[in-house]
């Protein structure tokens, strides 16, 4: 083959200088054509999301902030009906009554515990509940309250650690007087076998009502109250009892036992008391 038939413009020549589907830069000669399409459906799909996300942003925003307070909010329970009471006859039905456990043993020091026979479970018996009534101070034995002399107009009551005797005054004392009637003398002088057989401590007690008096011997109720102690402890005192045993005390009107309204209350008011407290025992 000769140089002219492969030279440019030869019968050859566009067999050998074809470039083919390539240009001068080696890149295929279709390729802006796909490259093209690519970007517009790029850029379709970029649109599309933000139109969506431009439509329904918002409402997923709010949605959100929404869920708490719906959440927030309280439940609505129905309510609860109570039980329907059984009848009697049911409910003796199903009472049972409680079983008696007995203590388990425990492991001494030669050995440990070994089981006798099983004795034989006892019939049951239906337990009736009982009521304990506990007094909230030690009270005094009764056998001294049953042989203290009964006296009409002596009311005897039992205190913590002792006994309490009340005398009203008009058994004692005449009107507006502070010594003893001989009346109130005999009636003291039968206290005073029982007054010298107790042990412990005596305390008269002198109460008035809320009359105020105004006298130069008397100049209020607190004089008069404790002056009317002190004659029933004189009396005492001569009748042997020990005076590391006796007390007069005056309360005047601050102790009443009625209402200072009526008459009747003021005389429930106007007394006497002796206070016997057994020894050793706390002070009131």
């Amino acid at each position: 083959m000769s140089l002219a038939a492969i030279s440019p413009g030869g019968p050859f020549s566009d067999l050998l200088f074809d470039d083919g589907p390539f240009d001068d830069a080696g890149r295929s000669s279709e390729s802006d054509s796909w490259l093209m399409s690519y970007l517009d459906m790029l850029m379709l799909l970029i649109t599309f999301f933000v139109l969506m996300l431009a439509l329904y942003g918002g409402q997923l925003v709010d949605r959100d902030l929404e869920t708490p307070a719906v959440t927030a909010l309280p439940l609505q329970i129905p309510a609860t009906r109570p039980p329907a009471p059984l009848p009697a006859a049911t409910v003796g039905e199903f009472y049972r009554p409680p079983r008696q456990l007995a203590p388990a043993p425990l492991a001494s020091d030669a050995g440990f515990y070994s089981p006798g026979p099983v004795a034989a479970p006892e019939k049951r018996v239906a337990t009736v509940p009982m009521v304990f009534s506990v007094p909230l101070f030690d009270l005094p034995d009764p056998t001294p309250a049953a042989a203290l002399p009964q006296i009409d107009g002596v009311e005897i009551t039992a205190i913590p650690h002792g006994f309490n005797l009340r005398i009203q005054d008009h058994l004692l004392f005449d009107s507006s007087a502070v010594g003893l009637s001989d009346n109130g003398r005999r009636l003291v002088e039968r206290l005073i076998p029982t007054l010298q057989a107790f042990k412990g401590t005596i305390s008269v007690e002198g109460h008035t009502d809320s009359v105020p008096i105004s006298t130069p011997r008397f100049p209020s109720n607190w004089e008069l109250s404790a002056a009317r102690a002190s004659a029933v402890v004189r009396v005492l005192r001569l009748a042997g009892i020990g005076g590391d045993r006796l007390r007069a005390i005056g309360y005047a009107s601050t102790h009443p036992l009625a209402s200072n309204h009526t008459p009747a209350g003021r005389a429930s008011n106007r007394r006497v008391e002796l206070v016997l407290q057994e020894p050793n025992s706390p002070t009131p």
